[in-house]
């Protein structure tokens, strides 16, 4: 019982990797190369490396059914989660702050204070 229940959480844990580079990745393509610089951040092709890069490990992490590893745990898997964590704490709050996204032709261009 508890075998089935640890490769359910580790399955789990490899899949919310996954899917968490994979939703990196598509952010960081969102933003210009301007944002990055003007958040003081690596550039867009090195975080775009590092989330890509990311998510491969995560993929090939997944256990069986879905990829060929055993689980997240491992020390490549565990490089991939801190790389995506530290988009999402770090440089991704920097970015919304810089107002990159130009969605619709609408982005946050708003250059006044009070």
């Amino acid at each position: 019982m508890f075998g089935t229940l640890q490769h359910l959480i580790v399955f789990a844990l490899s899949v919310a990797a996954f899917a968490g580079a994979l939703w990196g990745l598509i952010d960081a393509i969102k933003y210009p190369d301007s944002t990055f610089q003007a958040a003081g951040k690596l550039n867009k092709t090195l975080w775009l490396l590092i989330l890509g890069a990311a998510s491969v490990v995560a993929f090939l992490a997944l256990p069986w059914p879905l990829g060929t590893g055993g689980g997240i745990g491992g020390i490549m898997g565990i490089a991939a989660i801190v790389a995506v964590i530290v988009y999402f704490v770090d440089v991704r709050p920097k970015l919304q702050q810089f107002g990159g996204r130009n969605i619709g032709g609408h982005g946050n261009r708003s250059q006044g204070g009070w």
